[in-house]
């Protein structure tokens, strides 16, 4: 039998560039998971290049107005055909059909495992990563993701959601569509709408700066879009602690380009906390870029200028769907969380690679090169071991594998 040429490049990949023993686990984990789970609907995270690529905003293919979770019966078709829209399909017939079904209860799973490898083993420091970290430093199987999402549309333009993360309340919220798609409110638990929606917790500077998309806050946020434009704002309990916090976010979409800036403000104590963030997409014929750069400081309201910056943060990065099913990624991040001190950058560059070899089911490898920091400070002086692991420049190979329903 004749192997279609996504089989084909998959196989090239699979024999040349990974090791046996990464071989092995993947051949385990794909015969297990599939003898385990059966197909159904998709909940999977919003991705800025597929709004570029389409020219539409988040309400296209997702339930929620701002983007991420479970999608519609639109972005279901989008997904199941490999985030291509079928030559057959009708569009208008498939929003009547939407429409028909005034109140619906919808539910989702996300499921996913990591196999971490350490370059640079070392037993001694026995540290293991957990479901938030994932600077080990002894190799391990782990669950980093079993999250289960419930949608329920009240009526035309109320939405409720909750989900539950290994026995944790993540998103836990109210959406009302004032105006839809120009205005909506939110209210409840939430990821802050900050920059660009990442999924992934452990991009240097998005956790530096407490953004990761493992964290959620208690406020109420309003967003929506009018023509290229779009933005939203939130008012918030910073880190769910009686810290209070304001935020906003105003960009817009040119084409296969979308570009915003975004600020956030938190109260702590007597100074403010602020972050300042810049961040630009761009796709065109599967190949999509992205940066993001953000700004740091305390002080007086109204006092933000060059030399007053404490932290600060980027990445940018590239990505290809060499395949439908196939797609490669490459990613430099950089976190400064304190300029007056010397040697604690911590620097990352990531490569990325995707195969979706079901619907609803992808494996991936990571490979983290932890970029060695020459002007840390002595070792013995370092506290976080995982820092310092960092600091060193450990590198690590990730193997993960997610499921959804």
């Amino acid at each position: 039998m004749k192997i279609p040429y996504y089989r084909n490049g998959f196989r090239l990949f699979y024999k040349i560039i990974l090791p046996k023993s990464i071989q092995s686990l993947i051949v385990y984990t794909f015969i297990t998971y599939t003898s385990i789970f059966s197909f159904g609907s998709m909940s999977v995270e919003a991705r800025p290049e597929f709004a570029a690529e389409l020219n539409k905003d988040c309400t296209f293919c997702h339930i929620d107005p701002a983007g991420g979770g479970p999608r519609n019966r639109v972005g279901e078709i989008f997904e199941e055909n490999y985030f291509e829209f079928p030559e057959d399909f009708d569009m208008e017939a498939v929003s009547e059909e939407s429409m028909e079904v005034v109140k619906q209860l919808t539910t989702s799973l996300d499921l996913q495992t990591a196999y971490i490898n350490n370059i640079h083993e070392d037993v001694e420091g026995g540290a293991v990563a957990g479901c938030n970290s994932c600077h080990s430093s002894v190799d391990r199987f782990f669950l980093m993701q079993a999250e289960v999402t419930f949608n329920a549309q009240a009526s035309d333009h109320v939405g409720l959601t909750l989900s539950n993360n290994l026995g944790s309340i993540l998103n836990a919220f109210a959406t009302v569509e004032a105006i839809p798609k120009h205005l909506y409110l939110k209210v409840g638990q939430f990821r802050l709408p900050f920059g660009i929606k990442q999924k992934d917790h452990n991009i240097l500077v998005r956790e530096g700066y407490d953004l990761g998309s493992n964290k959620r806050d208690v406020g109420v946020e309003l967003g929506g879009s009018y023509g290229k434009v779009f933005y939203n704002g939130a008012l918030f309990n910073a880190g769910n602690t009686q810290a209070n916090g304001v935020l906003g976010t105003i960009g817009g979409q040119f084409g296969p380009i979308r570009t915003g800036l975004s600020g956030k403000f938190e109260n702590p104590d007597e100074d403010w906390e602020r972050l300042i963030g810049a961040f630009v997409t761009a796709s065109y014929a599967g190949l999509s870029l992205e940066g993001e750069f953000n700004f740091g400081n305390s002080g007086e309201v109204g006092s933000f200028s060059s030399e007053e910056v404490d932290s600060k943060g980027y990445y940018v990065g590239a990505k290809y769907r060499v395949l439908p099913q196939l797609s490669v990624a490459g990613r430099y991040g950089l976190f400064d969380p304190d300029r007056s001190v010397l040697g604690d950058a911590a620097r990352r560059i990531t490569f990325i690679a995707q195969y979706n070899f079901i619907e609803n089911g992808a494996i991936s490898l990571f490979y983290w090169a932890n970029l060695p920091n020459d002007d840390r400070l002595p070792d013995d002086k370092i506290s976080n071991k995982s820092v310092l692991r960092q600091l060193q420049g450990s590198d690590q190979i990730i193997l993960m594998s997610r499921f959804w329903f």
